[in-house]
Protein backbone atom coordinates (compact mmCIF):
# COMPACT_ATOMS: atom_id res chain seq x y z
CA UNK A 1 0.00 0.00 0.00
CA UNK A 2 1.32 3.34 -0.64
CA UNK A 3 2.04 5.81 2.04
CA UNK A 4 -1.03 8.38 1.21
CA UNK A 5 -2.96 4.80 1.61
CA UNK A 6 -1.80 3.81 4.46
CA UNK A 7 -1.96 7.36 6.67
CA UNK A 8 -6.11 6.60 5.48
CA UNK A 9 -6.69 3.87 6.64
CA UNK A 10 -4.90 5.07 9.90
CA UNK A 11 -6.84 7.80 9.92
CA UNK A 12 -9.99 5.72 9.91
CA UNK A 13 -9.13 2.96 12.42
CA UNK A 14 -8.39 6.13 14.81
CA UNK A 15 -12.38 6.73 14.41
CA UNK A 16 -13.16 4.35 15.56
CA UNK A 17 -14.73 4.35 18.94
CA UNK A 18 -13.37 1.95 21.34
CA UNK A 19 -17.17 0.22 22.28
CA UNK A 20 -17.30 -0.72 18.66
CA UNK A 21 -14.07 -2.49 18.74
CA UNK A 22 -15.16 -4.66 21.84
CA UNK A 23 -18.55 -4.74 20.50
CA UNK A 24 -17.15 -6.47 17.42
CA UNK A 25 -14.47 -8.64 19.13
CA UNK A 26 -17.04 -10.16 21.65
CA UNK A 27 -19.82 -10.50 18.69
CA UNK A 28 -17.48 -12.75 16.68
CA UNK A 29 -15.96 -14.57 20.10
CA UNK A 30 -19.85 -15.52 20.76
CA UNK A 31 -20.48 -16.55 16.79
CA UNK A 32 -17.62 -18.91 17.26
CA UNK A 33 -18.35 -20.50 20.36
CA UNK A 34 -21.78 -21.00 18.77
CA UNK A 35 -20.74 -22.47 15.73
CA UNK A 36 -18.04 -25.03 18.06
CA UNK A 37 -21.20 -25.81 20.05
CA UNK A 38 -23.13 -26.59 16.35
CA UNK A 39 -20.89 -28.45 14.79
CA UNK A 40 -19.76 -30.48 18.01
CA UNK A 41 -23.57 -31.60 17.73
CA UNK A 42 -23.38 -32.18 14.29
CA UNK A 43 -26.36 -30.07 13.24
CA UNK A 44 -26.86 -28.23 10.56
CA UNK A 45 -27.72 -24.35 10.47
CA UNK A 46 -30.80 -25.14 9.41
CA UNK A 47 -31.31 -27.83 12.44
CA UNK A 48 -30.35 -25.00 14.71
CA UNK A 49 -32.65 -22.31 12.99
CA UNK A 50 -35.45 -25.33 13.49
CA UNK A 51 -35.25 -25.47 16.83
CA UNK A 52 -34.85 -21.77 17.83
CA UNK A 53 -37.58 -21.24 15.82
CA UNK A 54 -35.55 -18.97 13.28
CA UNK A 55 -34.94 -18.88 9.57
CA UNK A 56 -31.58 -20.20 8.15
CA UNK A 57 -30.94 -16.75 7.23
CA UNK A 58 -31.41 -15.24 10.62
CA UNK A 59 -28.76 -18.07 12.14
CA UNK A 60 -26.58 -17.61 8.87
CA UNK A 61 -26.56 -13.63 10.37
CA UNK A 62 -26.20 -14.31 13.65
CA UNK A 63 -23.02 -16.23 12.88
CA UNK A 64 -21.85 -13.94 10.89
CA UNK A 65 -20.59 -12.38 14.07
CA UNK A 66 -22.38 -8.87 12.93
CA UNK A 67 -25.60 -9.39 14.17
CA UNK A 68 -26.65 -7.08 17.56
CA UNK A 69 -27.03 -10.02 20.03
CA UNK A 70 -29.72 -9.40 23.15
CA UNK A 71 -29.36 -11.63 26.25
CA UNK A 72 -32.52 -13.29 25.58
CA UNK A 73 -31.25 -14.61 22.42
CA UNK A 74 -27.97 -15.50 23.71
CA UNK A 75 -29.46 -17.85 26.43
CA UNK A 76 -32.08 -19.29 24.08
CA UNK A 77 -28.96 -20.29 22.60
CA UNK A 78 -27.55 -21.33 25.66
CA UNK A 79 -30.69 -23.69 26.63
CA UNK A 80 -31.12 -24.70 22.98
CA UNK A 81 -26.96 -25.77 23.34
CA UNK A 82 -26.83 -26.91 25.98
CA UNK A 83 -23.98 -25.42 27.21
CA UNK A 84 -23.01 -21.78 28.33
CA UNK A 85 -21.99 -19.36 25.48
CA UNK A 86 -20.74 -16.71 27.64
CA UNK A 87 -19.18 -16.52 31.01
CA UNK A 88 -17.92 -13.72 33.16
CA UNK A 89 -14.96 -13.77 35.00
CA UNK A 90 -16.29 -13.92 38.36
CA UNK A 91 -18.49 -16.99 37.47
CA UNK A 92 -15.39 -18.80 35.73
CA UNK A 93 -13.54 -18.16 39.20
CA UNK A 94 -16.76 -19.95 40.84
CA UNK A 95 -16.98 -22.64 38.14
CA UNK A 96 -13.45 -23.36 38.01
CA UNK A 97 -12.21 -22.94 41.39
CA UNK A 98 -8.26 -23.36 39.72
CA UNK A 99 -6.57 -23.22 36.35
CA UNK A 100 -3.88 -26.04 35.52
CA UNK A 101 -1.38 -25.10 32.82
CA UNK A 102 0.22 -27.89 31.29
CA UNK A 103 2.46 -28.56 28.47
CA UNK A 104 1.95 -31.43 25.94
CA UNK A 105 4.26 -33.46 24.30
CA UNK A 106 2.50 -35.23 20.94
CA UNK A 107 4.71 -37.66 19.27
CA UNK A 108 4.10 -38.85 15.58
CA UNK A 109 4.83 -40.96 13.35
CA UNK A 110 9.07 -41.29 12.32
CA UNK A 111 10.61 -42.12 9.70
CA UNK A 112 13.85 -44.16 10.77
CA UNK A 113 16.29 -45.78 8.51
CA UNK A 114 17.99 -49.06 8.55
CA UNK A 115 20.58 -51.10 6.82
CA UNK A 116 17.35 -52.09 4.83
CA UNK A 117 17.01 -50.61 1.09
CA UNK A 118 13.57 -49.05 2.30
CA UNK A 119 12.67 -46.60 5.25
CA UNK A 120 11.00 -48.32 9.06
CA UNK A 121 8.49 -46.10 10.19
CA UNK A 122 8.31 -46.39 14.03
CA UNK A 123 5.12 -45.32 15.87
CA UNK A 124 4.91 -43.54 19.15
CA UNK A 125 1.48 -42.31 19.98
CA UNK A 126 1.77 -41.41 23.59
CA UNK A 127 0.88 -38.36 24.72
CA UNK A 128 2.38 -36.84 27.35
CA UNK A 129 1.73 -33.45 29.58
CA UNK A 130 3.81 -32.22 32.42
CA UNK A 131 1.80 -29.93 35.08
CA UNK A 132 3.38 -26.71 35.44
CA UNK A 133 1.73 -24.61 37.86
CA UNK A 134 -1.59 -24.55 39.38
CA UNK A 135 -3.20 -20.71 40.03
CA UNK A 136 -6.00 -21.17 42.95
CA UNK A 137 -9.69 -18.93 41.52
CA UNK A 138 -10.49 -16.28 43.79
Amino acid sequence: MSKDKNAVVERLRGRILPENRIFVRKNLAISEQVEALRKEKGWSQKELAQKLGKTESEVSRLLSGLHNLTLKSIAKLEAELGSDIITTPLEASRKYKSTEYVTFMVYNQVKTYTHEPKPVYVEESAIEYQKLYSKKAI
